[in-house]
């Protein structure tokens, strides 16, 4: 008895982690969408994709400047592909290969799927 409590412990352990690492369908969907707008350069799109707190301190203008000259998305051109690297509580990373080079995408969505939360780094 007791060492089937300990393998019914054992499997929701790891069906618990495993399933921590799934990447979960409303993210994809918006990761697609910023996708879509940042390989055809509408800041202003991304922009519109925030939720209205973020929008207070990421003004359309630092969006533009952020990704015209902070990150230089003219120099690393499109995404070609991203892979989710890990979630942390409900937070997804992703490995971002650009045309140019590699990144990692920080987003965190509200409960409306808006970008509450955003972070990217060239490596």
């Amino acid at each position: 008895m007791k060492k089937g409590i300990v393998l019914i412990v054992a499997m929701l352990s790891f069906a618990i982690g495993f399933s921590q690492n799934t990447e979960k369908t409303n993210y994809k969907t918006t990761v697609d969408i910023f996708t879509k707008h940042y390989n055809n350069d509408n800041y202003r799109a991304i922009y519109n994709m925030l939720d209205d707190n973020f929008k207070k301190t990421f003004t359309l203008e630092k969006v533009n400047t952020f990704f015209k000259n902070e990150i230089n998305a003219g120099a690393l051109g499109k995404i070609k592909s991203r892979e989710l690297k890990d979630i942390v509580r409900t937070g997804h990373t992703y490995i971002v290969t650009f045309e140019n080079g590699t990144g990692e995408a920080f987003f965190l969505l509200d409960e409306e799927n808006k970008i509450k939360g955003f972070q990217l780094s060239k490596k």
